[in-house]
């Protein structure tokens, strides 16, 4: 019984203390992608960013695509003003989704099915966030990983299953990414 009662407090003392982290939920948008977005603070300059969204290199194929990332975020600087604060901020993080495999492989194949994708990525940007709670952010993510997938070799016509590296996606994370966000 004080295995369950310990037990217990040691839940309600955690979840109270998570509820206590500055938080924020929200969407992004950009031209190669848009989902929604958890933050959630360690310190007070730190912070842990989680991401999910379509793939719109792979929707716009008429293909399912989606993709799943996990930043670390360091705030480098901080400007407090009369109605917000704003925040500078860099983060690695890694990433893993599901669509095209890139356009590289379009050269040598036919027909290329969707596959998995993942590497390690940064996130540079900056925030500010406002004493009614909305939060403005811009970003860029550059990454950098591999897609593998199947396609059908334009020479052989065998399918086989390929791996290519994201050089593509490291370009288009130059893309700025935009977004809006609820900080509680």
């Amino acid at each position: 019984m004080k295995k369950i009662l310990t037990l217990i407090a040691f839940a309600v003392i955690a979840t109270a203390a998570a509820v206590a982290q500055p938080r924020a939920v929200g969407g992004y948008g950009t031209l190669l992608s848009q989902g929604v977005f958890y933050q959630h603070s360690i310190t007070e300059n730190q912070y842990i960013n989680i991401e999910a969204g379509s793939e719109l290199i792979s929707n716009l194929g008429h293909d399912f695509g989606m993709i799943v990332a996990a930043d670390y975020s360091f705030v480098l600087a901080t400007k407090p003003s009369s109605v917000g604060q704003f925040n500078f901020f860099v983060a690695p993080g890694v990433y893993v989704g599901y669509g095209s495999p890139g356009s590289l492989l379009r050269k040598q194949h036919y027909r290329i099915d969707p596959g998995t994708f993942f590497g390690v990525r940064a996130n540079v940007g900056f925030d500010y966030t406002f004493n009614c709670h909305v939060m403005l952010f811009a970003k860029v993510t550059p990454g950098l990983g591999i897609s593998v997938g199947k396609a059908e070799n334009v020479d052989t016509g065998v399918v086989e299953t390929c791996v290519q590296d994201h050089l593509g996606r490291a370009i288009y994370g130059f893309i700025p990414t935009i977004g809006v966000a609820y900080a509680f």
